[in-house]
């Protein structure tokens, strides 16, 4: 019988060869497959993967084999590899170095980080005359509630010269800011600082508090050479009537526009223009409605989408009509402002300009509402609703007396310095109040956002003749805008053309 040779312990030659040779084919694959890893990684994540390597540090781990980190290098040096390339956004850092730490370790340091509102907002600057600027934006409003912030104004001339004038704040919304106030800074020179018209700057310094050692400088307002003209601040004024809106937002009705516009333009004539503001509520419908009296120069539409940032009372309409008064504030004899669900009318027979050649001692008035159903109608067959206006079909008023309503009020402008929804505090001259047989409004709330058919609720004919109680309010039947309806649409029709139908 053959016998086998005992094994050896050490390996054979053959053998440490054929290892070796598993060993160098191995590694490459697994080194292959990380690499592999890797890139899917970075493919599925791609929103991400240059910060993710901008903040990894080195691994202390041995590299991987020069395959690997070909691999890795090709993919991250060539952006058209991916589906998706991720640009580096530049950061901005508010960066406040940390205070030193006090040897008594019973002294507390209280570290601040950020900031929770702006000091100053800046949405407009505007020479109100020879001497005076106005200067309209939004602020902190705890700092004004609990501090004493104040401004200082600054001319700087390009002949270089400087003339400085203590500033004077007003805090129109009367306590209805939320993050924000409304501050309009007027700053009042001894005389016109841009006397010989080579131009300059209007500089404002805004401080924290009383101390003078903190404050931001900004330059508010620049003059171009020769651009002064002292014409523009006397009149005759451009118009006789202006039209300023507050922030235009939610989901309105491009047909309860295009009626308010119609019927205002015929109410306030040729010599007036209507300025309105989109917060947002100018979808491509509304615009459309607008549009034909923009071309024919009658309409403006600001864009002030970007107040969103900043948290003020509705849509930061204070400062809206504010900047729209200091703007537009020797641009008309008369600035009238009120809402677009809001129509404003004459009784008796009354004239536009007879009445406000009576009120003409008078820097503003305000206007008594005639508050009117939303939802009410007639239940007459021979109507055709869907096709009428809507203040052409609502014809119920609200009939309550005794009671407080909301007003709206017009203005002469150049005589104030800083105005409200309903009316203003920083005027010039005396307040009209008592004004209801000359010229009142009819308030058609709740429609305005409303697309789908306005009449909801249908009484009997005999509701002409009858208080009609619903929702426990009294109405009374009033077709006082009813009879001014073909009116209007023959005017809009001989002026702009036929936009509908109806």
């Amino acid at each position: 019988m053959r016998k086998e040779a005992a094994l050896s312990s050490a390996p054979s030659a053959a053998t440490t060869v054929g290892k070796l040779f598993v060993c160098f084919e191995t590694k490459p694959l697994v080194a292959t497959l990380l690499a592999l890893t890797l890139v899917m990684l970075l493919w599925n994540l791609p929103p991400y993967y240059q910060n993710l390597l901008s903040t990894t540090r080195p691994c202390s781990a041995p590299p991987l084999t020069s395959v690997a980190a070909a691999a890795t290098t090709s993919l991250l040096s060539t952006n058209a590899s991916l589906p998706y390339t991720a640009t580096p956004v530049a950061e901005k850092k508010y960066y406040s170095a940390p205070k030193a730490k006090p040897s008594d370790t019973n002294k507390r340091v209280f570290e601040a980080y950020g900031n929770a509102a702006a000091l100053f907002v800046q949405m407009g600057a505007y020479r109100g005359g020879p001497t005076t600027f106005a200067v309209v934006g939004l602020a902190s409003k705890p700092i004004h509630v609990f501090g004493k912030p104040w401004y200082k104004c600054e001319w700087i001339s390009n002949n270089g010269s400087s003339f400085k004038a203590k500033a004077y704040k007003m805090l129109p919304d009367w306590g209805y800011g939320r993050v924000y106030t409304v501050v309009v800074v007027n700053c009042t020179f001894p005389f016109n600082p841009n006397q010989d018209n080579v131009g300059g700057k209007l500089m404002i310094n805004a401080y924290y508090g009383e101390s003078q050692r903190k404050y931001e400088k900004f330059m508010a307002l620049e003059e171009a050479p020769g651009s002064y003209d002292e014409s523009k601040y006397q009149p005759p004024f451009q118009y006789e009537y202006l039209y300023c809106g507050s922030s235009l937002y939610g989901n309105l009705s491009a047909d309860r526009i295009r009626e308010w516009m119609a019927y205002h333009a015929w109410f306030f004539g040729p010599s007036s223009h209507f300025v309105f503001h989109d917060a947002g509520g100018v979808t491509p419908e509304v615009r459309a409605a607008l549009e034909p009296w923009m071309r024919a120069g009658r309409a403006t539409v600001q864009d002030i989408r970007g107040q969103v940032e900043f948290d003020g009372y509705y849509y930061n309409q204070f400062l809206v009509v504010n900047d729209c008064l200091h703007r537009h504030r020797h641009a008309a004899n008369w600035t009238f402002y009120f809402d677009v669900d809001e129509y404003i009318y004459l009784p008796d027979g009354n004239t536009l300009e007879s009445v406000l050649n009576e009120f003409s001692d008078y820097t503003q008035f305000t206007i008594e509402q005639n508050p009117m159903s939303s939802v009410l109608c007639l239940n007459d067959s021979s109507q055709q609703y869907s096709r009428q206006w809507g203040f052409e079909k609502l014809l119920f008023r609200e009939s309550r007396t005794g009671i407080r309503r909301d007003r709206k009020y017009a203005i002469q402008a150049k005589n104030a310095y800083a105005t409200g929804v309903h009316m203003s505090e920083n005027v010039i001259g005396k307040t009209l109040h008592k004004t209801e047989t000359k010229i009142r409004y009819y308030h058609y709330h709740n429609t305005i956002t409303v697309h789908e058919e306005l009449c909801r609720e249908y009484l009997p004919l005999s509701a002409k003749n009858n208080v009609t109680w619903f929702n426990k309010l009294p109405y009374v039947y009033d077709d006082n805008m009813k009879k001014l309806t073909n009116t209007i649409k023959e005017f809009e029709r001989k002026t702009i053309g036929t936009l509908h139908s109806n």
